[in-house]
């Protein structure tokens, strides 16, 4: 028989990163889950070292129980990366 390998689906950070379009955040991602699926299906831009670290990050949370402050800051980065990139075109 194989392992089983738990995921952590209901972890959750500390305090919540709101995210949004323009001037109106409205979207609340309390966790590394919703970080991640936030960061494959709605961050515009899904490129480069800070994005795939923010992939890693959140996943290694999600898996292996890594530290879920470092999830958070690497999905604050990415998400800021991009907002920067948007704006500046």
């Amino acid at each position: 028989m194989g392992s089983v390998i738990e995921i952590g689906f209901q972890l959750n950070w500390k305090q919540p990163v709101l995210v949004g379009e323009g001037d109106l955040c409205d979207t609340a991602i309390l966790g590394p889950r919703a970080g991640l699926k936030y960061l494959q299906d709605s961050l515009p831009l899904r490129s480069g070292k800070t994005y795939w670290n923010a992939i890693n990050e959140c996943s290694a949370a999600l898996l292996h129980g890594r530290d879920l402050d470092r999830s958070r800051v690497s999905f604050i980065a990415a998400y800021a990366e991009c907002m920067v990139k948007i704006d500046g075109h």
